[in-house]
């Protein structure tokens, strides 16, 4: 059921994400299971100009499942944890198989601009945000400039051609 479905969101991606969002997702080689995906910062944060590479990982579970989501390029950023680990409620406890991949991007994207300060995976980036703003965008920015600052070519998954004919 996992591969079915998986497929099938592949094919609705992109007619499902509205193209201001400029998100890209797909399979990595020919394995339906792992995927990468590029996300533009968004404009008027920190991260705009970058562009953020993910790596989504699919179990057998999948929907029944939240896939694994973690950024690739570093960001700084109150809800991703050192190793790229996104801290999202729905990704984890509120996870519910009717969310698409197309779904959980632009929460993904959403949340680059609007962190969540209740429930943060570093706390005292966290801190920073809520007390020292400025202080928080020129750190962003920074980071930003220095680990995202490709082409969305560089983070853009191999489809196969099998894979997407097949669709």
């Amino acid at each position: 059921m996992a591969l079915k479905l998986i497929t099938k969101q592949l094919q609705d991606l992109y007619r499902d994400i509205p193209d201001e969002y400029g998100l890209s997702a797909g399979p990595l080689e020919d394995d339906m299971l792992h995927w990468q995906a590029a996300i533009p910062g968004p404009e008027n944060s920190p991260y705009a100009g970058g562009t953020f590479c993910l790596q989504i990982t699919f179990t057998t579970d999948y929907p029944f499942k939240a896939p694994k989501i973690k950024f690739g390029t570093e960001i700084f950023h109150p809800n991703v944890e050192k190793d790229g680990k996104i801290c999202m409620d729905f990704l984890q406890t509120e996870w519910k198989p009717s969310f698409s991949i197309g779904y959980i991007l632009m929460a993904i994207s959403s949340l680059m601009h609007t962190p969540n300060i209740e429930n943060p995976a570093d706390q005292d980036v966290a801190n920073m945000y809520l007390n020292n703003q400025e202080e928080f965008v020129r750190i962003a920015t920074e980071w930003t400039r220095t680990y995202a600052i490709r082409t969305t070519q560089e983070c853009r998954p191999v489809t196969v051609p099998a894979v997407t004919e097949a669709l």
